[in-house]
């Protein structure tokens, strides 16, 4: 034998009379409060804006099973966060990626020189501040600067026209711009 309480049907009409008393109760309350206070509420108004209040707690909780638990603990150190992307970043990466490739037609290739251009200017920048530390009261040229740090450092960043850079060549001469 069942009982009524088992009829969805019924579940649901119950439920939905439940809501409506709900609705009327809360508007007739904020009535009677606003109306007290003299404020001269609209009664269609109130009721429209207390149905609409609990039709959407309604919707939301009605469907609350169906989204997807935020999860709140967890060690966020170490996860890689998603950040946006910096086209800084981007940019020396195409720059590295072209500079690899040499032209057939011997050619000067763009990148490699845009690439060479930039390590030239990170690296005259830590020169020209490692000369301004040191106390000189004369900071040497560019040319000057260049000369006095690693050979190899020097002749790649000096080069004319830019040699094609590889990675492990970029690498190579980041390392050494580090070292100064």
């Amino acid at each position: 034998m069942t009982s009524p309480h088992d009829d969805p049907v019924e579940g649901r009409q119950r439920q939905w009379m439940r809501r409506v008393a709900i609705v009327v109760a809360w508007w007739l309350g904020l009535w009677v409060v606003t109306s007290w206070l003299q404020f001269r509420p609209d009664p269609l108004g109130l009721l429209a804006a207390v149905g609409a209040f609990f039709a959407i707690c309604w919707w939301a909780g009605d469907r609350r099973d169906q989204w997807d638990p935020t999860e709140w603990e967890g060690d966020p150190i170490g996860r890689r966060m998603r950040t946006s992307p910096d086209s800084r970043i981007s940019y020396l990466r195409r720059l590295i990626d072209d500079a690899a490739v040499s032209k057939d037609n011997g050619a000067p290739n763009a990148s490699a020189a845009g690439l060479q251009g930039i390590l030239r200017d990170v690296s005259l920048d830590r020169l020209r501040m490692r000369a301004a530390e040191s106390g000189a009261a004369h900071v040497p040229g560019d040319a000057e600067l260049l000369a006095g740090t690693d050979p190899v450092l020097a002749d790649f960043l000096s080069a004319q026209p830019a040699p094609p850079a590889s990675r492990q060549t970029v690498t190579d001469i980041i390392n050494r711009i580090e070292a100064l």
